[in-house]
């Protein structure tokens, strides 16, 4: 597979020239008319931008990001897939909307004979040198800090695809629904890459569709696969079963389901095993690693369950210095796999990824089984909390709240504290009527005195990312009871 491009491999794949590639904005495309966008792309590229800009993609329309990114690597520029509600990044930005005017400068035209699209052109790009041609750059959700760039050649992104494309049975016969975002790894790699180099036709969802509409799109789109996020079968968990006990009767021939982003809600896999007929599956990777487990979910695992790794993924896990209350099993996760991205960036510098025998430090702490490999996550690295010298894991504390029966969620995050250096505190998003104190109650009775909540804030959503995971913000200062 070295040195086969994304563009390359889309063309030799089993999709047939004149058959449904993508539908979006009630437009279907063939995989012909979508190659032809990408090589007209590839051109505009070449004559009128350097190669060391490279692309900014900021893009709605699923077959716009489609026939640009195939278009960046035939062309070898690389491209940062960026969220389009994001203002524009310095260098060569490319959207489907029309920006604004700047400076009396009107954005260039960059349309090809089926996608209107606009560039401008802002100082130099800021890209580190040495960015491999056609590399394909998406940026990490920022919750455990800013987000940097993970460079993933062609290579990787192809050997990620084709492994969960495989896994999930996509093909010709199999179509899928997407109401993941594009520009973020997962949705590009499930909802893009994965149909097109299987032949699977592919139909896009808004991330915000409800849950008519993804019923609707499934029946209509006759799919045997969902990729979705969190959010989306949270909102399928509650709805109403019909008069007739059924459920929607555009979910009854879908075969699987995907999330991932985050974990799924507590309740959620449970709900949706006793009422829909498909396998939910979750996917447990990173930008960094691609996808690494998937596994079918019915409510019953245990907490931090992730799975196995898939075939070409192995892990492991090696001992960390900080002792904490999870226990002396944990450590942190390694990983090795061939769709490992090459490269973290920052504006500045790329830093090589799996120097160590090809193993990627992935920053979880996680056990591993000796016997059957499967993975279980106990919390993040970074995210320990130091108590006067006393190690605190969020992801214990974040499991007492949540075992509380009016708690729906819970977050904890570390708090500056003048006499202990850090101290837990939480905020909650509640499905019941409950006092703090009896929370602080409730985590006294269930947790070591250094690791109850010095603060619980009660908050009707805890802040997430466009694919529905945690942002790790620290409130300063927020409101909240104190203990």
């Amino acid at each position: 597979m070295s040195g086969i491009g994304l563009f390359e491999a889309v063309k030799d794949g089993p999709g047939p020239e004149e058959g449904t590639a993508l539908i979006a904005n009630g437009r279907r495309w063939t995989l012909r008319r979508l190659l032809e966008a990408a090589e007209e792309v590839a051109t505009r590229l070449q004559q009128s931008y350097p190669a060391r800009y490279g692309v900014s993609a900021q893009i709605t329309d699923p077959v716009a990001a489609a026939a640009v990114a195939l278009g960046c690597d035939l062309a070898g520029v690389p491209v940062v897939h960026r969220d389009p509600s994001l203002p524009a990044a310095p260098g060569c930005t490319v959207q489907d909307r029309r920006p604004p005017a700047e400076e009396g400068r009107e954005p260039g035209w960059f349309g090809t004979r089926e996608l209107r699209l606009w560039t401008s052109v802002t100082g130099d790009s800021g890209l580190p040198a040495g960015l491999p041609a056609g590399a394909q750059i998406f940026l990490t959700s920022g919750s455990t800090g800013s987000p940097v760039g993970v460079v993933r050649t062609a290579d990787a992104v192809l050997t990620d695809a084709r492994r969960v494309a495989r896994v999930l049975g996509y093909a010709p016969d199999s179509p899928v629904v997407v109401a993941a975002p594009q520009f973020h790894n997962y949705g590009f790699n499930y909802g893009v890459m994965a149909p097109l180099l299987l032949g699977a036709p592919a139909r896009f969802c808004s991330p915000r569709a409800v849950p008519s509409q993804l019923a609707r799109a499934v029946r209509e789109h006759d799919a045997r696969t969902l990729v979705a996020l969190p959010a989306h079968y949270g909102l399928l968990a509650q709805g109403a079963i019909a008069p007739d006990g059924m459920p929607d009767a555009g979910l009854a021939d879908l075969c699987n389901a995907v999330s991932a982003g985050a974990p799924l809600a507590d309740g959620v896999a449970e709900r949706i095993a006793g009422r829909f007929p498909f396998t939910l599956y979750n996917c447990y990777g990173s930008s960094e690693a691609g996808a690494v487990t998937l596994m079918p979910v019915r409510g019953t695992e245990e907490p931090g369950q992730v799975g196995v790794p898939l075939p070409g993924v192995e892990a492991r896990t090696v001992a960390v210095h900080e002792a904490s209350s999870v226990g002396e099993a944990v450590g942190e996760l390694l990983l090795r796999t061939d769709s490992l991205a090459a490269w973290v960036m920052d504006a500045t510098e790329l830093v090589a990824l799996g120097d160590d025998g090809g193993w990627h430090r992935t920053g979880d702490l996680a056990t591993v089984d000796a016997a059957s490999g499967e993975i279980r996550l106990r919390g993040r690295m970074g995210l320990m909390i130091n108590v006067a010298g006393k190690k605190v894991s969020p992801q214990e504390v974040e499991d007492a709240l949540s075992g509380h029966p009016a708690v729906a969620e819970a977050q904890v995050l570390a708090a500056p504290d003048s006499a202990r250096g850090q101290v837990p505190v939480a905020r909650v998003v509640l499905c019941a009527v409950v006092s703090t104190e009896v929370l602080h109650r409730w985590c006294r009775d269930r947790l070591a005195p250094h690791q109850v909540p010095r603060r619980i804030e009660v908050v009707t959503a805890l802040p997430r990312s466009a694919t529905g995971k945690l942002v790790r913000d620290i409130p300063g200062g927020t409101a909240g009871e104190k203990r």
